[in-house]
């Protein structure tokens, strides 16, 4: 991290109070308690968990008040919270801010700024979307919004889900959990295309399938159509009666305070260096509205994922307080839970490595992580990617009731440390019968993909 410079008072603002916000001001006050921190937030509560919405509208987790927070206030820490950010004077090193209660307008000076203005989720440009929002057009993106679809949708008998990855899933697994027909389209085939290779994205069309869901991928939405709310839309010229529209087809940054201030942006996020700092000195960005670099090869990679702001805001607190650290680099390691199925990726896929000028080999295996006389042996599906020419492990995929995430941590770990996967597969991992296997999934798929990266070779 550096030496600790002997700053008094040194003012650090922050911009937003997600996860971002939170970790990147306990981070500066851990490197230096003589920082003063002052958060400005636009919501007049502190924090939500946004990854918990979908299980809250399924009624896992009783209650959306559950999943808000409050972030206590210190010596060193204050909130403005109802306030929002007008502008930004990068030479004079201020903030102008408006009391969203009074209307009131100030200036707060700072010394360090960090960024943490997050995303907004895209409405996608057909007939009837921007039409009929809050008339049948949903979207998730807080525990107001979510509480809302809920509400509809135990009155409604029909829904829609625009779009095939995470929360779109997670949300149309919730509302079928609720009771209702559901459909879910998207213009590309398979799920999750950003993280599974197809042949993975197949296991969960076909769970999707035998639950009862309407699987609409590789179509897409034409229109929305209806008088006062929604009552219909059209997917590839049928026409589908529906009361409610969700469109979970992702986020694009919220990048426009920086952008005006003059920041330099990159696919319309802000871009970053690897101590998190944006093309102006002494303001940082992190999280959902900051382009960064990819852990597998260092190319430019967006990632909108709250461990991935955590651990940019790690590196921005301490930076912003006067230390020196840096970024590894985003892996988008995540996790997925949806029905009884754990869905798990990190690094690239094999469409993505591939893109990005890699051949690749991949190994595979389909097994119980349990021997098969143990009652209760789930099957789970692993995949690994790896880099036919050095043999690097270049991203991994886990499909299965139980234990995907942990065997995704692991190959998350060895991308980091920049593992082959001759080195990968001599790891020793845990074995109990009641828990794996003597010869896990994990270190079979690495097998595999041994094997035939000497074919490749």
């Amino acid at each position: 991290m550096g030496e600790k410079k002997n700053v008094e008072s040194h003012k650090i603002v922050i911009i937003g109070l997600g996860t971002g916000g939170l970790y990147s001001s306990r981070a500066a006050t851990r490197f230096d308690r003589n920082v003063e921190i002052t958060v400005v937030e636009r919501r007049e509560y502190d924090m939500f968990s946004p990854c918990g919405l979908p299980y809250a509208i399924e009624g896992i987790v009783d209650s959306f008040e559950d999943l808000k927070h409050t972030v206590p206030s210190t010596r060193q820490l204050k909130k403005l919270l109802s306030h929002d950010a007008l502008s930004i004077d990068t030479e004079g090193k201020r903030v102008q801010v408006e009391n969203l209660e009074t209307g009131e307008v100030s200036w707060i000076g700072y010394d360090s700024l960090i960024l943490s203005t997050g995303s907004q989720p895209i409405i996608l440009p057909i007939p009837g979307a921007e039409e009929f929002l809050g008339r049948g057009v949903h979207v998730v993106t807080n525990p107001e919004n979510a509480k809302e679809l809920k509400d509809v949708a135990l009155k409604s008998k029909n829904a829609v889900v625009v779009g095939g990855g995470a929360i779109g899933l997670e949300i149309a697994f919730a509302l079928k959990e609720l009771g209702l027909e559901i459909w879910v389209t998207k213009r590309s085939p398979p799920p999750f295309p950003r993280n599974l290779d197809p042949d993975m994205g197949k296991i969960i069309l076909e769970y999707l399938d035998s639950k009862g869901l309407h699987i609409l991928f590789g179509k897409g939405i034409d229109s929305v159509n209806g008088e006062d709310r929604v009552e219909s839309v059209v997917i590839a010229g049928e026409t589908i009666p529906t009361d409610i529209v969700v469109m979970a087809v992702g986020v694009k940054p919220a990048s426009e305070l920086g952008e005006k201030a003059g920041l330099v942006t990159e696919r319309g996020a802000l871009l970053v260096d690897e101590r998190m700092e944006t093309s102006v000195k002494d303001v940082y960005a992190i999280g959902d509205c900051t382009q960064s670099f990819s852990g597998v090869d260092g190319k430019p990679s967006y990632v909108a994922l709250a461990t991935t702001a955590f651990k940019q805001a790690m590196v921005a607190g301490v930076n912003a307080a006067g230390g020196d650290m840096v970024f590894g680099g985003n892996l988008g390691t995540f996790v997925s839970f949806i029905g009884d199925l754990e869905i798990s990726c990190t690094g690239y896929n094999s469409a993505a490595a591939e893109m990005n000028g890699f051949k690749v080999v991949t190994g595979r295996a389909n097994m119980a992580i349990k021997p098969t006389w143990m009652p209760g042996a789930k099957d789970i599906s692993v995949k690994l990617v790896v880099d036919a020419g050095t043999g690097r492990i270049l991203g991994g995929q886990a499909i299965g009731e139980e234990g995907a995430a942990w065997r995704m941590n692991v190959v998350a770990l060895a991308i980091k440390q920049k593992m082959t996967i001759r080195e990968f597969s001599t790891i020793e991992l845990a074995y109990c019968p009641a828990v794996s296997e003597v010869y896990d999934p994990l270190l079979v798929a690495a097998d595999i993909a041994i094997r035939r990266l000497s074919k490749a070779r």
